[in-house]
């Protein structure tokens, strides 16, 4: 019973530092974006960030400036390190990012702040060490950091373990502990702001339904697709051109700046949920789609931190609300809801923990709805998920 406890307050304490960093990061991401967009010009500096963020991966240890796959990688080997410094790393690193004018996301941040902080006491108490905890560090930090970026505690939940294809669903003391690092996470980040986003969503005439759940599944998949082989093979391709990280994110800065000027795509860099949030009120473009899906590959492949899954929902927003709409479909806020879940859900392989994410923001009518989009939308995607190299 003791161990247990003490098991509880190391998940108490992940859940509210996680909320505590996840808030800080979000006002700060707030703070950034806004002046960006007040002064355009800061996209000039993204080369010479670049620069310097080549300089600091060069001089850290390579597992600072790890990611999520790394981390389900190593949930099942107790020698794998995870520091303390991850948190601060991401946390810097992705504020530059969206100063600059990349395009990224969130997620990434959050789950990794989390995994770092639920390692924090194992520094401090070196007892913890000699213990077999690192499926419950690594699950706990990333359900806490998840559900803090996005205020989806129960999406959260399940997205730590779809993750690993439920590996340890068996484990009810595991279950236990990332429910409790879910609510903690939530409560922090809901106490201390900024407010999460949340959708009205009106259900089309019943006789639609079908083919907007058609079209989403269709697009979802589709655009899954795209954005996976898009980061896949830019990613070799700019490697191969580019020698050296320092000239492949300098190079491959300067060809973000030159799209964004030749197509005046200023509302496409950044986090982009002014263009999400009109999706659900206005009929939107697959130009949207295709910009957005373009700078996110262009600044991820590279390197830029951040995430995706923010600009995940951009685009599946975007491209079931412009498709839907070509076929007099023009339920924008159901058609939007349906491609935003559902390309996120295929992409990342958890269309499970999708379905209950549109629960939590759409409401439970349409999240019921969107788990048929979600798994259709995987079943075009296979096995293939960002997380999964």
């Amino acid at each position: 019973m003791k161990k247990y406890f003490k098991y509880l307050l190391l998940t108490i304490f992940t859940g509210a530092a996680s909320g505590l960093l996840s808030s800080t990061f979000l006002h700060s991401l707030n703070f950034v974006t806004e002046l960006r967009i007040k002064h355009p010009e800061f996209i000039y500096g993204l080369p010479l960030f670049g620069i310097i963020f080549a300089f600091i991966v060069k001089r850290i240890p390579h597992y600072v400036n790890q990611g999520v796959p790394y981390l389900l990688s190593e949930i099942d080997n107790e020698k794998a390190k995870v520091s303390a410094w991850m948190a601060p790393y991401i946390f810097i690193t992705s504020i530059g990012t969206h100063l600059f004018g990349g395009s990224a996301g969130r997620e990434g941040v959050g789950v990794i702040m989390g995994a770092s902080v639920s390692h924090l006491p194992t520094k401090i108490f070196k007892d913890l060490n000699k213990e077999n905890l690192r499926a419950l560090l690594i699950y706990t930090g990333i359900a806490a950091g998840f559900a803090s970026i996005f205020g989806t505690p129960y999406a959260a939940f399940i997205f730590a373990f779809e993750l690993h294809h439920f590996k340890e669903i068996k484990r009810v003391d595991l279950l236990f502990f990332t429910a409790i690092a879910c609510a903690s996470a939530a409560f922090i980040a809901h106490l201390l702001g900024p407010v999460h986003s949340h959708f009205q969503v009106i259900l089309p005439p019943s006789s639609t339904i079908a083919w907007y759940l058609i079209i989403a599944s269709l697009c979802s998949g589709l655009g899954a697709n795209i954005f996976y082989f898009g980061m896949k093979y830019y990613t070799k391709a700019i490697s191969f051109l580019c020698k050296g990280l320092e000239i492949k994110l300098f190079v491959g800065s300067l060809l973000i700046i030159a799209l964004v000027f030749m197509i005046n795509g200023h509302d496409y860099i950044g986090i982009g949920t002014d263009i999400i949030n009109d999706s659900f009120i206005h009929e939107r473009s697959i130009q949207d789609f295709l910009i957005k899906a373009l700078l996110t590959i262009m600044t991820l492949s590279i390197g830029f931190k951040g995430g995706e899954v923010t600009p995940l929902f951009f685009m599946g927003a975007t491209l079931t609300n412009a498709v839907s709409s070509m076929f007099g479909l023009m339920s924008f806020s159901f058609s939007s809801a349906l491609g935003m879940v559902g390309l996120f859900g295929a992409v990342t392989n958890t269309p499970l923990a999708s379905s209950v994410m549109a629960m939590e923001l759409f409401g439970p009518k349409v999240g019921c709805l969107t788990l048929i989009s979600c798994y259709l939308a995987k079943f075009m995607m296979g096995k293939r998920s960002i997380y999964r190299h």
